[in-house]
């Protein structure tokens, strides 16, 4: 087990822990023995050893003309956090009630580069519903992303994810309603030219992400009720789409 991280980890700093650490080893010592075990200047010993007497965790006496440290327990330190977490717990209700008055207004969050969109395709992924899309595939699986697309696909498929989509038609989007089954998905193809798509949209749990791909950005709304609006916006064009689909492929000579 790494002591220092596990220690910086209940709220001291990296030289707190290393010098008490030290003076756990060391029972008993002069500050400058302390600064000398724990690899640190003599002032900041000092500056340190005092801070780590404030939060309970060191004493000091005084023997003859100079004054020694000594560890203090450190139960101290899992006191310390039963405290915080016995606050944060009476807290609670106060804090839900906050949350819960402005929980109606919607979260917007935007994200750029490649970087950005991949965290939004990424958050798509932690759905408990059906994922809903409309899109245009090539722009969205043969531009920024293309490289990352086939392990989202992947990950989709272990998380037994269901994705409804209304796809813009091209050889692309076809390739892709062809893999529906082994890859969780139930597609309609529309026509291009009478229904382009410069944006992605993903609707899912309580959230509603929009991307543009040429442009390289992109955002998520978290909100239930714009979410749910869109989610029954997307069910009555779903409708609309497989009808249309069929007149589509016929046109297309597509069997």
């Amino acid at each position: 087990m790494d002591l220092a991280q596990t220690l910086t980890q209940s709220g001291l700093s990296s030289k707190e822990a290393q010098v008490y650490l030290s003076l756990l080893t060391l029972k008993e010592a002069l500050p400058s023995v302390i600064a000398k075990h724990a690899h640190i200047k003599r002032p900041t010993a000092y500056l340190i050893l005092d801070q780590l007497s404030e939060k309970g965790l060191a004493s000091k006496v005084k023997k003859g003309a100079y004054y020694h440290f000594q560890p203090i327990t450190p139960h101290n330190l899992l006191e310390k956090q039963h405290k915080i977490y016995k606050n944060i717990e009476e807290a609670l209700p106060e804090l839900l009630s906050l949350h819960e008055k402005f929980a109606v207004k919607p979260q917007v969050s935007y994200f750029e580069g490649k970087k950005g969109l991949i965290q939004i395709m990424e958050d798509t992924l932690t759905t408990s519903t059906d994922l809903l899309c409309w899109a245009d595939v090539t722009l969205a699986t043969k531009t920024l992303l293309e490289d990352y697309y086939p392990q989202y696909i992947k990950t989709k498929v272990e998380r037994k994810i269901w994705l409804r989509g209304i796809f813009s038609y091209d050889q692309n989007a076809l390739k892709l309603k062809e893999k529906g089954e082994e890859e969780l998905r139930e597609v309609y193809l529309i026509p291009k030219e009478d229904y382009p798509f410069k944006n992605e949209i993903n609707i899912y749990d309580d959230k509603i992400a929009i991307i543009s791909h040429e442009d390289k950005m992109g955002v998520i709304i978290q909100n239930a009720n714009i979410a749910e609006t869109q989610r029954s916006i997307f069910n009555f064009a779903f409708k609309y789409a497989k009808i249309a689909e069929k007149e589509l492929l016929k046109e297309k000579g597509v069997c």
